[in-house]
């Protein structure tokens, strides 16, 4: 989950500013310029498999949100007034994971990644794309490409490595720094964490479509503040308030 805290109001008004230029600019660009995405501007909305093989393929993730939380609810004691009030946290947390869920898979996995497509493209040409040899082009296909496909066991290899071209990929990595950066409020495990958790939500919209990883993303946050709430009504019971 993305939200402000200290030190956060440059990442926090250059997220509300791409929401603007995606949700205003970005369809313009595509209708003048259909050529520059090789997407269409809707075509992840399309829902692919069932719920249920959603549900399967994203097990892994889900055991890993709820296995960590454990085992930082066992090695931990919460404030008193937490565990109180245990139940803000399930509410407030259902409400947090639908935003989650709803709000960052759209912008991320749809509109700054579309958005993306266009950027380092326009980007390349400035820096010698003119003259045959841009080089974010270069260092995507030779540095920051193999980097990401090696982490993400080459999941991701026809993605990243688009038949289309560079940019596919490059818009992603990209677009999932600006994601995993929303997150270093959470420290250096919750920048790394939110960066693969990022490139695993890539993977899921691009196999079963944008709903999917928008549902996927609410239940992993919401396994997490699951958790949080158990272990704060469990303390309560035993007497820690």
């Amino acid at each position: 989950m993305l939200f402000e805290e200290n030190g956060e109001n440059r990442w926090s008004q250059k997220f509300w500013s791409k929401i603007l230029g995606s949700i205003f600019v970005l369809p313009f660009i595509m209708w003048i310029w259909p050529w520059a995405v090789p997407f269409r501007f809707f075509e992840f909305w399309g829902v692919r498999g069932t719920v249920s093989e959603w549900l399967y393929t994203a097990w892994p993730i889900f055991a890993w949100g709820t296995g960590v939380s454990l085992i930082l609810a066992l090695f931990t004691r919460n404030k008193r007034d937490t565990n109180r009030h245990a139940e803000r946290i399930l509410v407030g947390g259902t409400l947090i994971s639908i935003f989650a869920g709803v709000i960052e898979e759209i912008t991320f996995r749809w509109l700054f990644f579309l958005g993306g497509i266009i950027s380092v493209k326009v980007g390349n040409f400035l820096f010698f794309g003119f003259f045959g040899f841009g080089i974010p082009s270069w260092f995507h296909l030779n540095v920051f490409g193999p980097i990401a496909n090696w982490t993400t066991l080459y999941a991701l290899k026809p993605y990243i490595f688009h038949e289309t071209g560079w940019a596919v990929g490059a818009a992603m990595l990209a677009t999932n720094a600006f994601f995993r950066d929303g997150h270093k409020y959470q420290g250096w495990f919750g920048w790394v964490n939110s960066w693969f958790g990022g490139m695993f939500l890539f993977w899921i919209m691009f196999q079963y479509g944008l709903p999917a990883a928008i549902l996927i993303h609410f239940i992993y946050d919401f396994l997490i503040y699951a958790v949080r709430y158990l272990d704060a009504a469990i303390e309560r019971a035993l007497g820690y308030v």
